[in-house]
């Protein structure tokens, strides 16, 4: 059987340092999502994007799980660091 969905999340996060300080920690929390395994797998995920700020699109499940996926950073930002 299939998970429904019953929401999104966006933050934006830096790349490998997430952690369950805000404002990653009460946003996940609100939803009632397990804040350090997001924080173990996006630091894994983004290691190689270190410092980088990372849009994340996070989709929450009714069992309380979820996945994200990471976008690409804002060419903005990506023109700024060089």
């Amino acid at each position: 059987m299939a998970k429904l969905v019953i929401g999104y999340l966006k933050l934006q996060v830096k790349g490998g340092q997430a952690n369950p300080a805000p404002p990653i920690g009460p946003a996940l929390g609100s939803k009632g999502l397990n804040i350090m395994d997001f924080c173990k797998q996006f630091n894994a995920r983004s290691q190689d994007k270190q410092g980088q700020v990372l849009p994340v699109l996070i989709t929450i499940y009714n069992d309380k799980s979820f996945d994200f996926v990471i976008k690409t950073p804002q060419r903005l930002f990506l023109l700024w660091r060089q």
